[in-house]
């Protein structure tokens, strides 16, 4: 028998297994993220109503029927409630989930239409909610990057921490009315997570969870159709599919738009009133190319703003930005950065360069609130950036982490560079975020303090003496009230010097020289106003207004022994109050007393056309026909 040599096997060699910390398991990374945006926010739980609270909210009065309102929401304009006329409507408004989201709160919690607390534990309880969806934002983020697009996790981390606490998202998460964009990057990240689940599982209900989500999305803000230009791109570099799937695969998604769109149109149509007010339509004095030019000089001040977000506000309307023109260095410099970004992007994207795809995330998602082929109403704004600043962040860090690895130096000295780094960036941005949510307090600690940070936007500077109207009327000292109406009537000037046909800053003037007890000033502005708007609907309150003024100091000249100063008084009373039968009458009495007796027989008989049971009136006129007789 043939002995067989055995081969000289070596043993399997078992290595130990790599111990994972605790703080780096991923789903307790996504917790302390989603634990870091309610630490960070909390200081909104005792924020009150703030900006265009009023239009959703406050004074939207099919939001305060609660259940009952939701028919209404989902079959009209979101800003009919508010409105209430569609005549008055542009059109182009419909995002009816986050207002269903309010009247849901309000069923729950009840809106009291009179009281001293003018609803603000409802308010408190609707900023609660806002920084919770931003958690669960937050939570969802680090998923998906995890998941689907870093697969690693501290990148995840890095990228997630740093969008929570960029300064830059306290607009959407600090002002409730600011929840259609939390709701629809919300139901956009879960579109994301389902449809790259499908791809990579190969199971139908996770298109249909995803499809459903990006329709939901698209209920919440019409920004979610920029998805049609950023799935393929993620299909194609997240998975093991080329272009041409990559397109197929976002076929369904194109079909939910396509419907979306025609519900969207059937419901409120298209746009289709003239704008006239540069506030409302930002380009609306420029030529063609200063228009051009000053988009484009925003969409560099976008991206200057996401690195260094310093000076914020709730408003970039006229005239903060001033037009611009292609002779500007800052227009030239946006060109090439926008083109350098665009160029190096389009190039590597094939290679499916995580840099490049946070690239185009970021122009797809800009794209549509650039003015370039939409207009937003406004010349920039910093919600715009919320979805967009997703994509910014990847490519920073994508950026960063390649320049890392290129470094020749020792791992652990790498970490603590990096480390570092990320707590120079954190801390000051999260005392920015947090400063900046207090301001978004209410509308008097927001307007009164963006008008010093923003100081050459009318609309800004408007608010801002609006709001020391408000102060005055508080103030218990006259001393503060006087200051209060000063600083009101100073502001007011400014953003009138601004822009000259904005109509607001004059009615506000003449409620602050009303307050300040001088009507003809009052009278002044508003007739201003009048010769801007005649058919401003505050115009009627304020004539009301008016004649009480002109009456009071009407009886104060005449106690004065000053008739011919009453006299002119009275007149005005009757000018402003023309069917006021208390009016005729008072200038009846003065010019009886003055002997203008056929004046004041004319006066006479119109206090009894308007009042024909007005006896002291009928007394007076039997007298003087008696004794003309």
């Amino acid at each position: 028998m043939v002995k067989q040599k055995l081969p000289n096997l070596k043993p399997i060699e078992v290595k130990p297994l790599i111990k994972t910390e605790w703080y780096e398991q991923p789903n307790v990374q996504a917790i302390v993220l989603a634990i870091v945006a309610i630490v960070l926010y909390a200081v909104t739980f005792q924020n009150e109503w703030a900006l265009d609270d009023v239009i959703s909210i406050t004074m939207n009065s099919f939001t305060q029927k609660g259940f009952a309102g939701i028919p209404d929401l989902l079959s009209k304009d979101s800003f009919y409630g508010f409105i209430g006329n569609a005549s008055d409507l542009s059109g182009g408004r419909w995002r009816p989930l986050a207002l269903i989201s309010f009247a849901t709160e309000i069923e729950i919690f009840g809106w009291k239409k009179t009281g001293v607390d003018k609803n603000l534990s409802l308010a408190h309880f609707m900023h609660f909610n806002n920084v919770l969806l931003y958690a669960a934002i937050a939570f969802l983020l680090y998923q998906l990057l995890y998941k689907h697009i870093t697969k690693k996790i501290w990148p995840s981390f890095i990228i997630t921490l740093l969008f929570v606490v960029h300064p830059i998202h306290t607009e959407v998460v600090a002002n409730i009315k600011s929840r259609d964009e939390l709701l629809s990057w919300l139901f956009l990240l879960l579109t994301l997570i389902f449809a790259l689940d499908w791809k990579k599982k190969n199971k139908i209900i996770f298109l249909l969870m995803s499809v459903v989500c990006f329709f939901l999305a698209l209920l919440s803000k019409e920004n979610g159709v920029t998805f049609i230009a950023i799935l393929p791109i993620t299909f194609f570099c997240f998975t093991k599919m080329d272009w041409k799937k990559s397109f197929l695969a976002t076929v369904p998604f194109i079909i939910v738009t396509v419907l979306y769109i025609i519900l969207r149109f059937s419901i409120i149509g298209f746009v289709n009133k003239e704008i006239t007010e540069v506030m409302n339509s930002p380009y609306l004095y420029a030529t063609p190319m200063q228009a051009l030019a000053t988009k484009i000089f925003v969409l560099g001040k976008y991206i200057l703003m996401l690195f260094l977000p310093l000076k914020l506000n709730y408003d970039y309307s006229f005239n903060q930005i001033p037009y611009t023109n292609f002779g500007d260095w800052r227009v030239l410099l946006s060109i090439v950065l926008q083109l350098a970004l665009l160029i190096y992007a389009l190039t590597q994207i094939g290679k499916k360069s995580l840099v490049a795809y946070g690239i185009l995330f970021y122009f797809f998602s800009v794209f549509i609130v650039s003015n370039l082929v939409v207009d937003t109403g406004g010349v920039m704004g910093e919600r715009f950036l919320f979805q967009a600043s997703f994509g910014f962040l990847i490519a920073v860090v994508s950026v960063i982490s390649i320049l890392f690895q290129k470094i020749n130096l020792n791992e652990k000295i790498l970490k603590q560079i990096a480390t570092v780094i990320l707590i120079v960036i954190i801390l000051p941005a999260s005392y920015k975020t947090y400063s900046r949510s207090k301001e978004w307090k209410n509308d008097k600690v927001l307007f009164i303090k963006d008008a010093l940070t923003n100081p050459n936007s009318a609309r800004t500077n408007n608010g801002a003496g609006t709001s020391y109207i408000f102060l005055g009327d508080e103030a218990q000292v006259s001393i503060l009230k006087k200051a209060f109406y000063d600083s009101s009537v100073y502001l007011l000037k400014k953003a009138m010097r601004i822009h000259p046909k904005y109509t607001d800053p004059y009615l506000n003037l003449g409620v602050a020289f009303n307050r300040k007890k001088i009507i003809d000033s009052a009278e002044y502005y508003w007739n201003k106003a009048r010769e801007l708007q005649p058919s401003h609907p505050k115009l009627g309150e304020f004539d009301k207004v008016l004649v009480a003024g002109f009456l009071s100091t009407a009886n104060e000249n005449y106690r004065k022994g000053d008739t011919s100063k009453a006299i002119n008084d009275y007149r005005k009373a009757v000018k402003y109050g023309p069917t006021d039968s208390k009016t005729w009458y008072n200038l009846a009495g003065i010019y009886f007393t003055t002997h203008k007796f056929d004046s004041a027989r004319i006066c006479f008989e119109q206090t009894l056309k308007l009042d024909p049971k007005d006896a002291m009136a009928a007394k007076a006129l039997n007298y003087m026909n008696a004794t003309k007789k």
